[in-house]
């Protein structure tokens, strides 16, 4: 049987001297950095397709009829998108800036579970010992992490992938849309809308953290000392729902942001999407975006507990 190392800890705000243990290694960051990276990897794998479809209907642009002045757009929805994608592009096509991805893919999950665990332990009292972590532990570590990934390693990302899967034809891969935007922007190009990503991911990875702490405390109550593998699928893929529930309106004018063409501003991008129907287009693909949520995130959850239980945690 494993030895566990016990303290006790004194602290005067808290009523008594409280016996712990230091073994939950969900609590260690370098254990998160290993288990967001695997949990990253899966995420990827499961929902790049959809995202492709995402992305395009969030940016297509209508065309407007000189004679009769309606508008029409080139995919009537998320179905209709994937299957014109499929037959003009092929089925390779939904997987177009993958492999960027992947390559940002394990650091950007990895340093984010990193700086949410820092985050949190910032927070933690010696007196706590092994008590869940609370509601501002939580929020603390979501928005600690987000301002550290978000506008470095994110913003970039998305660029490079927005303008590849908006305009596929004219960058062959991902090395000649980093050079063009250089080129043509410079390095100020690849932050271009990180703003924006901090504005979707600050309260969606708020409340995805929060989401799947307070279910998994739920689940944990019920007499289960460790959940299993569906269960962890089942509260990943709610927390993701709710998660992208919040943030999809940031998202839309993210990717309409980057993929716009020269020193275009938010407030252009707002006026237009005004004269064009409104700001309900900023829902556009939402279907798709929760669709892709539940499966995606399961399976970054599910990588992420298996990483911790192969390590030993619990």
């Amino acid at each position: 049987m494993e030895e566990k190392l016990v303290f006790r800890a004194q602290c005067y705000d808290c009523p008594q001297n409280l016996m712990y243990t230091r073994n939950d290694h969900r609590d260690r960051p370098l254990t998160n950095l290993l288990a967001g990276g695997v949990g990253g990897l899966c995420s990827i794998v499961v929902g790049q397709p959809l995202d492709m479809i995402k992305v395009k209907l969030q940016t297509m642009t209508p065309t407007i009829c000189k004679t009769t002045g309606t508008r029409s757009y080139p995919y009537s929805g998320g179905v209709d998108c994937l299957v014109k994608t499929v037959k003009s592009e092929g089925v390779l096509s939904l997987f177009r800036g993958m492999s960027g991805l992947a390559l940002f893919a394990l650091p950007r999950s990895a340093l984010m579970f990193y700086a949410n665990s820092v985050g949190r332990n910032m927070l933690h009292k010696p007196c706590d010992g092994q008590r869940k972590h609370t509601v501002t532990q939580i929020l603390f570590g979501g928005v600690f992490s987000q301002l550290l990934i978000a506008p470095t390693l994110v913003s970039p990302m998305e660029r490079i992938k927005v303008l590849l899967q908006t305009d596929p034809h004219s960058h062959p891969g991902q090395m000649a849309c980093l050079k063009h935007i250089i080129r043509t922007e410079g390095l100020v190009g690849l932050s271009k809308g990180s703003f924006l990503t901090l504005c979707r991911d600050v309260p969606g990875f708020c409340t995805f953290f929060l989401t799947y702490e307070k279910l998994r405390t739920l689940l944990m109550k019920e007499g289960s000392q460790q959940l299993n593998l569906f269960q962890t699928a089942i509260i990943g893929g709610i927390a993701g729902i709710l998660a992208w529930s919040v943030s999809i309106p940031a998202d839309g004018l993210k990717s309409r942001y980057q993929a716009a063409p020269g020193q275009s501003s938010v407030l252009n991008i707002l006026r237009t999407l005004r004269a064009h129907g409104g700001l309900f287009q900023l829902y556009r693909g939402a279907g798709v975006v929760l669709i892709r949520a539940g499966p995606t995130n399961a399976a970054f959850f599910v990588g992420y507990e298996w990483t911790i239980r192969c390590l030993g945690g619990s």
